[in-house]
């Protein structure tokens, strides 16, 4: 019930703030049942609170750093609210990515930012290799999710949200295959990538960063794509 309350909030604030700029896509492509893996680029603090918002199912997680579940008061309530569980960034953190899978054995949604933190300026980093390994191990519905004008309206010293154009895109859902179409095993940075690459397509060139070239990248891990 409180994480139903709180998705609730953070549409209405969305719709009060930005009405009229706010531009909302393909949602209709998230899939009604089953396990979902849905990744997004990270410019600004708005995403984690935003993508969630806006999934049009209640079953959703997310993946957030650890350092925002530690000590007492407000901000581990409230991440925990909302669905929320820690991972120690830039590792293997075992207990994360147990309890991630779990999440999507169970059936349900996994929200986790492939670039492994926020990107405060400049266009996509490339993808930590995390992203490919939970999508090949739980072979989840992979549902990628693209944020244009997130640091216009809450972006790194913000205190309060601005008003600017912001967008939500869900693209086209797809599968990680177990094997490339030569037969070899995927790795999981190709899988990572290919996961990045299908958020980069959604993003403005600028945004793109090292997915800039969406050429190279689909010539490079483009068969790892498989449409559900």
């Amino acid at each position: 019930m409180t994480y139903a309350f709180l998705r609730g909030v953070m549409r209405l604030l969305v719709h009060t703030v930005l009405a009229g700029i706010f531009t909302l896509v393909g949602v209709e492509r998230v899939p009604k049942q089953g396990a979902v893996l849905v990744c997004c680029n990270h410019a600004s603090t708005l995403e984690p609170p935003l993508v969630p918002a806006f999934l049009p199912r209640n079953d959703s997680w997310s993946m957030a750093k650890a350092e925002y579940f530690e000590g007492g008061g407000f901000k581990p309530w409230i991440f925990t609210a909302f669905h929320a569980f820690p991972v120690v960034r830039h590792t293997a953190d075992r207990a994360a990515l147990k309890r991630a899978t779990t999440v999507l054995r169970q059936g349900a949604v996994l929200v986790l930012y492939p670039e492994g933190t926020r990107i405060t300026s400049g266009g996509l980093h490339r993808a930590e290799p995390g992203a490919g390994f939970i999508a090949a191990l739980s072979r989840a519905v992979v549902v990628p999710a693209a944020v244009t004008g997130g640091r216009d309206v809450f972006g790194k010293g913000f205190k309060v949200p601005h008003r600017a154009p912001l967008r939500l895109e869900f693209g086209q859902p797809f599968k990680i295959p177990p094997r490339r179409t030569n037969g070899r095993k995927v790795e999981h940075q190709d899988a990572a990538d290919a996961i990045m690459l299908s958020v980069a397509e959604m993003l403005p060139p600028d945004l793109r960063g090292v997915y800039s070239d969406l050429d190279a990248w689909r010539a490079r891990v483009g068969d790892l794509m498989v449409r559900a």
